[in-house]
């Protein structure tokens, strides 16, 4: 024991070193807020167990500490030392015993003591990779009610799904995307995330075994929630048998996709916020339906979160970049945008262009213009947020293909990466949408200083 003790030390000085968030603020004002800040969503994991003592060392190390401000383990009355093993690698570990046989009822348990905004499960016997929760925070960050992972979306994989199953596995998931008319590319797999506020439209109480998940994501689908998929990896369980029956199990999974595809939908008159949630939950005693309602500094203060939890998800820039923009445009409600990242030499290290759904791709000799003639260059070398009332009145602007010779409104801000490297975001939006000095306001705290 004490051996594992000394082995879980030595991870949480490793994870430490992970902790840093890149910031997009200047070096003299507040950090950006990141996985220890007291401004992100509290973050539960759950972790339902039966005679893992084996497995937990192998498991709980690697938990990521920082995003996390719980975690529950809920035991199914073990007969080996699992909650002994769990307190000495955990000492902050909640148990909470179940009498009740079966995943769904510890489950059901695990929701029911979690204190956190987002609530996480996680299986304990390594099937399920704890490094891959930031990548869920993120996800509902970005708006998603409900995040499931999937071993069959690009990224994802398995080492540990027989052919039986995993041609179950796959007659289910088509048979639910007819069904629903979801798009998912896995079904069968426990791996998932969501808001507390989704409890508020989805009762599994009702589940007390394997069958749990696939009720949970159909009844949020059948909601109207928003559930994304993220890839995941299903490694092998370490020690042990598991406790899925591939026949009996299969059975009960059939059995519930039925049943909820001819159960009434009992929430269908609700009057209950179906538009982008990933700003909806309290954080700090502050709740809104609109990011625009909110005043200036709260704003940033979404922005800003996202984007640290964005930034140490692993990323490679140009994906960062991406993301980067997509947030930005719905935050802003523009229509089209850019984002120039400039390497500390000056030289331009990547750039991102959305118009609407689509990623513009741009030549070197039009980044070049942009950067010499254009409206980033001129904010850059200035140094200050700009605003365009008139695209087609401002010399600064340089008319883009896509956009065809429409006015527009166009808005501009330089951004400080603590690594030395400086970005250009712009934003675009319609004339009859155009920017003001509201909007010139709520991004003034992401500026250079002058």
């Amino acid at each position: 024991m004490e051996h594992l003790v000394k082995v879980h030390k030595e991870l949480s000085h490793r994870s430490n070193l992970s902790q840093s968030v890149t910031s997009l603020i200047n070096p003299n004002s507040q950090p950006v807020p990141g996985p220890n800040s007291s401004h992100r969503p509290r973050v539960s994991v759950i972790i339902p167990t039966l005679n893992e003592a084996k497995n937990l060392p192998l498991v709980l190390p690697f938990l990521p500490m920082p995003w996390i401000d719980e975690v529950i383990l809920v035991d199914g009355r073990s007969t080996d030392n699992t909650i002994e093993v769990a307190t000495t690698l955990l000492p902050s570990i909640k148990v909470v015993t179940e009498k009740q046989k079966g995943k769904g009822a510890a489950m059901n348990a695990g929701y029911r003591a979690a204190t956190g905004e987002i609530l996480i499960v996680v299986d304990a016997d390594g099937s399920n990779d704890p490094r891959e929760i930031p990548r869920m925070i993120q996800a509902l960050m970005m708006g998603s009610d409900m995040v499931k992972g999937s071993r069959f979306a690009h990224g994802g994989g398995t080492t540990d799904m027989p052919f039986i199953r995993q041609l179950g596995n796959g007659f289910f998931t088509v048979l639910v995307n007819i069904l629903f008319g979801t798009h998912w590319t896995d079904l069968c797999y426990g791996y998932h995330a969501f808001w507390r506020h989704c409890l508020e439209v989805v009762d599994v109480s009702d589940k007390p075994g394997f069958e749990i998940d696939t009720a949970l994501y159909l009844r949020a689908a059948r909601e109207q929630l928003h559930v994304t998929e993220v890839p995941s990896f299903e490694g092998f369980r370490f020690y042990g048998v598991g406790k899925l029956q591939t026949i009996p199990d299969g059975w009960r999974v059939l059995k519930t996709i039925l049943q909820e595809k001819f159960s009434q939908n009992t929430n269908r008159e609700s009057n209950r916020y179906l538009g982008f949630r990933g700003l909806k939950p309290a954080f700090n005693g502050v709740e809104a339906a609109d990011s625009r309602e909110l005043a200036a500094p709260e704003i940033n203060l979404q922005l800003m979160r996202t984007l640290g939890m964005i930034l140490t998800a692993g990323y490679s820039l140009n994906e960062l970049m991406s993301q980067v923009l997509h947030l930005s445009l719905q935050t802003m409600n523009a229509v089209s945008g850019s984002l120039l990242v400039l390497d500390e030499t000056g030289k331009v290290a990547d750039v991102c262009m959305v118009y609407g759904d689509r990623k513009i791709k741009v030549s070197a000799s039009k980044v070049d213009d942009l950067i010499e003639q254009g409206f980033a260059g001129w904010v850059l070398r200035n140094q200050k947020l700009a605003l365009i009332a008139n695209t087609n009145e401002d010399p600064r602007w340089l008319p883009r293909t896509w956009e065809q010779d429409l006015p527009r409104s166009a808005i501009a801000v330089p951004l400080n990466f603590s690594d030395n490297r400086v970005g250009i975001l712009t934003l675009v939006r319609s004339q009859e949408n155009q920017f003001t000095q509201k909007d010139v306001k709520i991004l003034e705290g992401l500026a250079l200083p002058a």
